[in-house]
């Protein structure tokens, strides 16, 4: 077991932590158990040093992050995240390619806590071009902590291994930046650099033009009735879409990775329009509309989607 200093580890922690009042503790799964404890250097410490290993929200309790991160899980992610991280460099953004379990990561540094809604409708066009899924994952939380993350540099449970951060050389290859924990830690404290979101990147932009928006919410007479005339209304493979990559038959990868025990390896979700629009998916054996969809995208109870499809807050 290695030392890090307290400098290194608060360096970390600037970067990589958030949302401090709680956290969850993987399993030898990989599934997670949040704690409602909150999360300590000592812990972090402990996660780097491997004796367990922890995930860390995104959003804090004012919706805002201080990161995000591209998710591919394909078999050769690592060449996507490459291409996406020259793609983003041409534009100024630096970004930090970092390999995984399966596929690779991506992530962005923002200057300071930033709303999520004005991230994602920066970065969410990127991740749907390229096929990633986009975390933080909701504009804004509903109940409870968002956006759940494997802390960099622990060890996966389910691998036994650890993966580094990489580095684009001036050839475009991805070396890692270092053969250690520490080495890494060393060197993205060292070498990261924070980006601000685009000015033009707001809240009100993003509902006027830069994504389509959904119909006019129902009216305020809840009820399945009213649920149901509303998601026949919705072009549930664009609106889906938008969060999901589907080909032309409307396949793609599970976003509810959670229910996958090896994750969604080979794209086992579809949705289906028509007079009877729904998603199924064929590894969990789960189906639903829109409305349900959003329930289980957000983490919501009908109880909550019911109230965010009032405000006109899915979109």
């Amino acid at each position: 077991m290695y030392a890090l200093s307290a400098d290194l580890v608060q360096a970390y922690c600037s970067l990589f932590v958030h949302c401090w009042d709680t956290y969850a503790v993987q399993h030898l799964d990989g599934s997670y158990a949040r704690s409602r404890a909150r999360l300590s250097p000592a812990l972090i410490i402990g996660h780097l040093q491997g004796r367990f290993t922890l995930g860390a929200y995104l959003l804090d309790a004012l919706d805002t992050c201080i990161s995000a991160i591209f998710d591919d899980d394909r078999s050769d992610g690592l060449l996507y995240v490459n291409a996406l991280a020259a793609e983003l460099e041409a534009q100024g953004v630096w970004s930090l390619p970092e390999a995984s379990r399966r596929g690779a990561h991506l992530r962005v540094f923002l200057a300071e806590p930033t709303p999520a809604a004005w991230v994602r409708a920066w970065l969410l066009p990127y991740a749907q071009a390229w096929g990633m899924e986009l975390y933080p994952k909701q504009d804004r939380l509903s109940t409870g902590p968002g956006s759940l993350v494997r802390l960099p540099l622990g060890i996966h449970r389910q691998t036994g291994g650890w993966y580094p951060f990489l580095l684009r050389t001036s050839d475009g290859d991805l070396l890692p930046v270092g053969e250690t924990v520490a080495d890494c830690c060393a060197w993205v404290a060292a070498h990261i650099q924070r980006v601000r979101v685009p000015e033009s990147m707001t809240v009100q932009e993003r509902c006027e033009g830069s994504f389509p928006t959904l119909a006019s919410p129902v009216s305020a007479r809840s009820g399945v009735h009213h649920i149901h005339e509303w998601c026949q209304s919705q072009d549930i493979m664009a609106v889906i879409g938008r969060y999901v990559a589907l080909d032309q038959r409307g396949m793609g990868s599970c976003p509810f990775k959670g229910h996958h025990y090896r994750g969604d390896v080979r794209p086992s979700f579809q949705v289906f329009g028509g007079s009877d629009p729904h998603w199924y998916c064929y590894t969990w054996g789960r189906a639903g509309d829109l409305f349900d969809f959003f329930c289980e995208y957000y983490g919501l109870t009908p109880q909550e989607a019911w109230i965010w499809l009032q405000e006109g807050r899915f979109g």
